[in-house]
């Protein structure tokens, strides 16, 4: 593949082999320095200490090591970098084990043990940090390829970093701004502009890593591209404004002495995140066998109060990625025609809604023949929720990010919903609680969310 730098020039950049760390959740793991860990761990329970089940242990205790990030791939490849933070877990994680496996253990001969393991495990990393220093520094094929977004200079000096230091894994291949300074093209490295068409660039020069170091191009346009890469197989590093008043914390990574935000991988990317497609599908599965005697009541309910029209709903809604499907939900005002519903954003519920429409709408009980929609896959238990076509082209169009909420599958119930943001509310406040709840996504929220919209039901605080 080639890419023609400012100066005219084609320049071929042939992506050579190299080997991608593995992804076990939102940040990329180093799969070989776990494996490493986890058999010294069980060589040192087994023989240095009386614990009785080594292998069980090594496992528990390498995994509560991980949760400290602990075995986060890194730039910055220093064993006095996370010296304290090894052995801090490696305090808390011997207690952990302690406690679970032989609590009888006294208090004096854990930490021992613990100080013991912390120590053994520094000198391992000392050693095995040296190799991977030293392979990155020998060979481009042990480095990540790296777009930089942005060609001032912030850009030209992690440039200038990079060529000084490859410990650092990083080997720039392609810089893309639309008006890089002069040093920038002087470096060499091939420039392209279109930040925009940020995606495709990474997928076509094969980019493992994007550090955005900003230039002329204000902020808000960096978010659209950079949304759109958040399926790819690729780390994306921010350099802060004003870096040089940013304290470096344990989540953050450095090139020399430019600090650099990790954003977290996305969700959809995650393990965890594919464990919701299961859980939605057993919780929603369960849910409607509960609520049958519900549904029940209701659609005899619906059925002989008003016999203007069917007692399910449905209409077209848009899903992820712009997927239409059929939602379903008790039928709750006196219908009209399908072309009207579909285009008419209020409509005027004084004149239409039944009197058992308003309670099933209060209580939000007209939304449970989702669930079935759940169990088909169309939506997710949380999630955006899901609007009609013509309105969601006409939001699209006129509402920043509105494109983004439909990364992910609508829900039943979600972020923007029981903060109150449904029915004649702003669009734009709706775009930037979906996203958020996207970027920002974990089984905790999943469960927040779901106790508050329990909460907003029993109180009747529905639409």
């Amino acid at each position: 593949m080639s890419v023609r730098n400012f100066r005219g020039v084609a320049e071929v950049t042939s992506p050579p082999r190299r080997v991608r760390r593995v992804a076990f959740g939102r940040q990329r793991i180093d799969a070989f320095l776990v494996a490493l860990e986890l058999v010294i761990v069980t060589i040192l329970l087994a023989t240095a200490t009386q614990q009785r089940w080594p292998i069980p242990e090594a496992a528990v205790f390498v995994a509560l090591l991980g949760t400290g990030g602990l075995y986060r791939s890194r730039l910055n490849a220093s064993a006095l970098e996370v010296l304290p933070r090894l052995a801090g877990f490696c305090v808390l994680a011997t207690l952990a084990v302690v406690v679970v496996f032989d609590p009888t253990t006294p208090i004096l001969r854990a930490g021992i043990e613990a100080l013991g393991v912390a120590s053994v495990l520094f000198v391992l990393r000392v050693l095995y940090y040296a190799v991977v220093r030293a392979r990155r520094r020998s060979s481009p094929a042990m480095r990540s390829r790296t777009a930089i977004v942005g060609g001032g200079m912030v850009a030209s000096k992690i440039l200038q970093n990079l060529e000084q230091h490859p410990e650092f894994g990083l080997e720039p291949v392609i810089v893309v701004d639309s008006d890089p300074l002069p040093e920038i093209v002087e470096w060499g490295t091939p420039v392209t502009d279109g930040v925009e068409n940020l995606r495709e660039i990474v997928m076509r020069h094969d980019v493992e890593t994007v550090i955005v170091a900003f230039s002329r191009t204000t902020d808000q346009n960096y978010v659209s591209p950079l949304r759109q890469c958040d399926d790819l197989d690729c780390e994306i590093f921010i350099v802060p404004r004003l870096f040089e008043f940013v304290h470096l914390t344990n989540d953050m990574d450095r090139v020399h002495t430019v600090p650099l935000v990790h954003v977290r991988r996305s969700a959809q990317r995650a393990w965890c995140w594919h464990a919701k497609r299961l859980v939605d599908l057993v919780v929603s599965s369960l849910a409607l066998l509960l609520v049958s005697p519900v549904l029940l009541v209701c659609a005899l309910a619906v059925a002989v109060t008003d016999r203007s029209g069917p007692i399910i709903f449905k209409q077209q809604r848009t899903g992820r990625n712009g997927t239409l499907f059929n939602l379903y939900k008790f039928r709750s005002m006196r219908p009209v025609s399908a072309a009207t519903s579909d285009i008419d954003w209020s409509p005027d519920r004084t004149l239409r809604l039944t009197a058992v429409g308003r309670f099933l709408r209060k209580t939000s009980i007209d939304e449970l023949p989702q669930l079935w929609n759940v169990v088909r896959g169309d939506m997710s238990l949380v999630g955006p929720r899901p609007e009609r076509p013509h309105f969601v082209e006409q939001f699209e169009s006129t509402v920043p990010s509105y494109q983004h909420r439909h990364r992910v599958h609508v829900g039943l119930t979600g972020w923007a919903a029981i903060n109150g943001l449904r029915g004649d509310t702003s669009i734009d406040d709706r775009a930037i609680y979906d996203n958020f709840y996207i970027e920002n996504w974990s089984i905790w929220l999943d469960a927040k969310i779901v106790l508050l919209t329990f909460k907003a039901m029993l109180r009747g605080t529905g639409s």
